[in-house]
């Protein structure tokens, strides 16, 4: 399924693009807002004429939501316009810990931050990250009306943004804005849900997704999906160290181990649209919440096919769900049409969620996992090889199920 050799095909600025979908699905409804965003924010930069903030401005914007991860708090931010929640902390420190990213941690820090507060980051920091607070809030109040007409929209900025709150942001930023909403096209673009207009027109060459880079962006967002709920803490990284080990011990992985660990971390990332409600529902699903939740998978599997390079890794990340006898989801497959990394993935995340607490149970003990992945695997729907694997050494597999949350295995039951 992987080649030998992965090389993701794509500069880090599409991939940025792309993966800023699964942010944009935390709205649920409300796609795009990221996108709107980067353009807006590159818009106010040109008409500011310093064209040398383009590329960090687009970058920071895409991912200045990265903390947020919860439906609830996307409404909450969408009616306040400064705001104390921790997000802009959180994500700053996703941020930090992914290379090319990291020099712009402050902005996304601060990216609420009224100027008048921002006196002690450097004057390029100060700048970026305010044109984004500005861009962000622009796009909310459009997002809450469905007028458009470019004249009212004009005055709604006007007189529910700049006018009462221009205190918020730098006098030539106000002045930028201004300018902008006399613009035809830049009204039209506020509204747009269109995808591919609102893109960086000149792809970033220069910065090549390296394997190393790509696997920093995929702990990015594994991270801000775990994220979604207390139940799922690390869920993403305790299944790619599951599936590596399975893929090591098994023998046989044909193909790339990066593209499978990547793969292993993103494999949820098109929950971030799944509602809070439903992902934290202390009991069983109604049919409407079960095709929710399903859709998750579907999701992930589009975003990621759209990174050039990422093809193989979103038919394995959208295949964590299926079965050998066919009563998975979303396709059904059966048998050998179920490429062994997906069965790597599939196995490690089953193991996974049962180690972890949920909304309606507690986690389980090892035998007690054992137990549950041995009946799966007597129905015909689960690689008994692979499952044997687990069982040899369960403390060892108990310890990367939970990896980085320093917990000790329940006593067996």
């Amino acid at each position: 399924m992987f080649p030998e050799v992965w090389s993701p095909q794509v500069g880090l600025g599409r991939a940025l693009f792309v993966l800023s979908d699964a942010l944009d699905l935390v709205g649920v409804d409300d796609v795009f807002h990221g996108k709107r965003v980067a353009w807006m924010a590159r818009h106010l930069v040109d008409t500011l004429g310093q064209p040398e903030l383009r590329q960090d401005v687009h970058h920071a914007s895409l991912v200045h939501d990265c903390g947020v991860s919860s439906t609830a708090l996307h409404g909450l931010l969408a009616r306040r316009i400064t705001s104390e929640d921790g997000h802009s902390e959180a994500g700053a420190r996703l941020v930090s810990g992914f290379g090319p990213l990291a020099h712009l941690a402050d902005v996304i820090r601060y990216h609420h931050t009224p100027w008048p507060q921002l006196r002690d980051l450097d004057e390029r920091t100060a700048k970026l990250t305010n044109l984004i607070f500005l861009a962000d809030r622009m796009d909310v109040l459009q997002a809450s009306v469905k007028t458009d007409d470019a004249g009212a929209l004009r005055r709604l900025v006007r007189e529910r943004l700049l006018n009462p709150w221009a205190r918020l942001f730098a006098p030539d930023l106000v002045d930028a804005a201004r300018m902008v909403l006399e613009e035809p096209e830049a009204l039209f673009m506020m509204r747009s849900q269109a995808r591919e207009p609102l893109t960086m027109p000149v792809e970033d060459a220069q910065r090549q997704l390296r394997p190393a880079d790509a696997r920093g962006l995929a702990l990015l967002f594994a991270q801000t999906v775990d994220a979604k709920s207390p139940f799922t803490a690390r869920h993403s990284n305790g299944v790619a160290a599951l599936a590596l080990h399975l893929a090591d011990a098994s023998g046989r992985l044909r193909g790339s181990r990066e593209a499978l660990e990547i793969a292993a971390l993103l494999h949820d990332l098109g929950k971030l649209r799944v509602p809070d409600e439903v992902l934290d529902k202390p009991g069983p699903l109604d049919a409407r919440e079960c095709t929710a939740m399903r859709r998750h998978v579907t999701e992930s599997r589009l975003i990621l096919g759209r990174i050039g390079g990422f093809e193989a890794i979103a038919r394995v990340a959208g295949m964590h769900h299926e079965l050998l006898d066919g009563s998975g989801y979303p396709d059904g497959l059966r048998g050998e049409e179920i490429p062994i990394e997906a069965q790597f993935i599939t196995v490690a995340d089953i193991f996974q969620a049962l180690a972890q607490d949920r909304p309606y149970r507690k986690a389980l003990a090892p035998r007690q996992i054992l137990a549950v992945l041995e009946g799966i695997v007597r129905a015909g729907r689960l690689d008994g090889g692979l499952v044997r694997i687990l069982a040899e050494d369960m403390e060892l597999s108990w310890g990367l199920a939970r990896v980085g949350e320093h917990s000790v295995a329940p006593a067996a039951a």
